[in-house]
């Protein structure tokens, strides 16, 4: 399991055992605070009761750890991994709750004979577990798990064709799930029963109503947690697509970090540069900045790899992997994201569309299955109507093929693909205004499972460290509870956060088109030897779908999406 975690952690390995016990950890190091041999895991508590297998960051852990030595707790090295296992000595699971960043770790307690799986209440870092005969297996990535214990579950490829990703709590393992964001697992060694408990999880409130309030906050918020995120004893960097989110982010953190390394990934193709945008802010953030040029036979060379560094099967993250392959070139080992701002703050057209779903429920069903033969492909997805909400909602807005489409691709019935996704659950307390609803699909089901997933996984492949100031949990909870009638506003996305920072960010990037993070890849797949090897293993039906691609009448994703299911 170790081994097929090497990428993501190159710089050390550990392994702990208590045999009698029955209690085996495994860690890949990527080494990022305390670079010395004391961050070296899996690690041990001073009083040698508490062992702990850590993955990603504890930002508040100086603060924590001056709280804890005056309570009297002794520290042998200057890591955040030892922050946490003096807390939970002196706070129990209570400790969870205070930690702030993003991590997924396992934790023993000797004497309590307990195991304890803890994931961040963000959701950043994945942490999957399974049990086979009385025993719980965990890691950070589905591929670790043995597939002669826990063998391929087919129902993954209706789930990924009909997101565009495998929803949580789903993998393509039978019998492995993830553990749900501010969640923990408890073990008992004794009587081998487990137990989750939610320790910490966001509410949707409207207590701050005054737009000056908010203004200040966000400010405020936002600014420490950039200064949080830069903490680091290695290099670290921000990537610059010339946008709002990622040109915020640089101008702040260049105000604490004077070193501060920006990337930009550009192309030979004028349609897809930003590159004008880019130099804008490089000016204003005299940054060391890295343009990283991409071109079609980088990505026909690269492409077997970047097919191969998928954890699960995703659509997103293919940017990704050549942007942190150019930082790792850089000599960085941590990057920052501005993922989680178009979530929070409302910049997707969902914030719009969302107040037009009411409508269509009122469409009857069997009028919906009429015309499900003879609608094209954008509205074949009002076939999504017909199951429970939230999930209807969300697959209208930003369903991948339709139901119909997965059937005939997959050849199984309507029926299998309708019950398969009824039984996806949604066991949150979730908001009933529309901008607070839109968000909440966001941040819950696009933005947890794909945009988190891919960036880790494709990160992580080049032993890079993706960490992501919007999704600070302080600056998250601070967003609940803001009301919604100024926290969005739909005839100019993200005005809160431009409205806060118009001091700071300059008004040509305010007012520009939004991209997003792209690549060229609709003109650079088509002739790619994987697509033709996936039209050759290809029913006639999916073979249409491929040639539909070629001919330049569906996007990209949707071809790549078929590399997967086609295997």
């Amino acid at each position: 399991m170790s081994d097929m975690l090497r990428h993501g952690g190159p710089d050390d390995e550990g392994f702990y055992a208590d045999t009698e016990a029955g209690v085996y950890f495994g860690h890949r190091r990527l080494a990022l605070i305390d670079m010395s041999s004391g961050g070296h895991q899996p690690m041990q508590d001073v009083t040698g009761n508490g062992v702990i297998c850590f993955n990603g960051e504890i930002y508040n852990f100086l603060q924590l750890k001056a709280e804890l030595e005056y309570a009297g707790q002794v520290f042998r090295t200057q890591s955040d991994t030892e922050v946490i296992l003096a807390a939970y000595n002196y706070w129990g699971a209570e400790a969870f709750q205070r930690l702030k960043g993003m991590f997924a770790f396992s934790l023993y307690d000797r004497t309590l004979q307990q195991v304890f799986l803890v994931r961040d209440t963000t959701g950043i870092k994945p942490l999957y577990y399974g049990y086979r005969e009385g025993a719980v297996y965990f890691s950070s990535e589905v591929r670790a798990f043995d597939e002669r214990i826990f063998p391929e579950d087919e129902q993954w490829k209706i789930l990924f064709l009909s997101f565009g990703f495998i929803p949580e709590p789903y993998t393509t393992r039978k019998g492995v799930t993830e553990l749900s964001k501010g969640h923990y697992l408890c073990y008992d060694l004794r009587s081998r029963q487990a137990k989750t408990v939610a320790y910490q999880q966001f509410e949707f409130t409207t207590r701050i109503s005054d737009r000056n309030e908010a203004l200040r906050l966000v400010r405020s918020n936002l600014d420490l947690s950039v200064q949080r995120h830069l903490i680091a004893d290695a290099p670290i960097g921000a990537f610059l697509s010339g946008g709002i989110d990622s040109s915020l982010l640089t101008l702040l953190a260049k105000k604490y970090h004077a070193e501060l390394n920006t990337l930009s990934v550009i192309f030979d193709e004028e349609g897809y540069s930003e590159r004008t945008y880019q130099e804008e802010v490089i000016k204003l953030a005299q940054c060391r900045h890295t343009f990283h040029k991409v071109t079609r036979k980088d990505f026909e060379e690269h492409l077997p790899q970047i097919f191969a560094a998928y954890d699960m099967p995703g659509n997103d993250g293919i940017n990704t992997w050549f942007i942190s392959k150019a930082a790792r070139e850089q000599g960085l080992k941590a990057v920052l994201s501005g993922v989680g701002a178009d979530e929070l703050f409302g910049g997707y057209p969902s914030f719009r569309r969302t107040r037009l779903l009411p409508y269509f429920h009122m469409v009857p069903s069997v009028v919906n299955g009429l015309l499900q033969g003879v609608l094209p492909d954008k509205w074949k997805k009002m076939g999504f109507m017909s199951l429970h909400k939230p999930l209807s909602d969300y697959l209208f807005l930003r369903g991948f093929f339709p139901m119909s489409d997965t059937a005939s691709i997959l050849e199984v019935s309507r029926a299998e693909v309708t019950d398969t996704l009824n039984r996806v659950p949604f066991d949150t307390v979730i908001p009933q205004d529309e901008g607070n609803y839109a968000s909440w699909m966001e941040l819950n089901i696009y933005m947890q499972n794909q945009l988190l997933k891919d960036s880790d996984v494709m990160s992580m492949a080049h032993g890079v460290e993706i960490r992501v100031p919007y999704l600070d949990k302080d600056l998250v909870s601070l967003m609940h509870h803001i009301d919604p009638h100024i926290k969005f506003n739909t005839q100019q996305p993200k005005q809160l956060l431009t409205d806060a920072f118009k001091e700071v960010l300059p008004e040509r990037i305010v007012k520009r088109k939004k991209m997003g993070f792209t690549f060229p890849f609709q003109h650079w797949l088509k002739d790619a030897p994987l697509l033709y090897d996936t039209m050759q293993r290809s029913n006639t039906y999916t073979q249409s779908i491929l040639q539909r691609y070629r001919s330049g009448g569906l996007h990209w994703s949707k071809a790549w999406a078929l590399m997967f299911v086609t295997r």
